[in-house]
C-alpha cells in the first residue's frame, strides 16, 4: 500500500499549484481533531516547497498549524 504522503502529494500537487479548495481540504483534514502532529506540519511545509505556486491561504494554514503543533 502506498504511503499516505505519496498519495496526498500526488493529489495536491498534480498540476503544480495549490489552490484555495485544496488548502481548505487540507485544513479540514489536518485540524479535524484540533491537534497537528510534527509529521502533518512537515508534510504541509514539504508540499509548499515542492509546489510551483500556492495561494496565500497555505501560508496561513501552516502558521495556524504551528500554533497547535504537538510533539507527536
Amino acid at each position: 500500500m502506498a504511503e499516505w504522503r505519496t498519495i496526498a502529494k500526488a493529489a495536491v500537487l498534480g498540476d503544480g499549484h495549490i489552490s484555495q479548495k485544496e488548502v481548505q481540504l487540507l485544513r479540514d483534514l489536518v485540524l479535524k481533531d484540533g491537534r497537528v502532529s510534527k509529521s502533518e506540519l512537515a508534510f504541509l511545509k514539504e508540499i509548499k516547497a515542492e509546489a510551483k505556486t500556492a495561494v496565500k491561504m497555505l501560508d496561513e494554514l501552516i502558521a495556524d498549524c504551528e500554533k497547535v503543533a504537538t510533539g507527536d
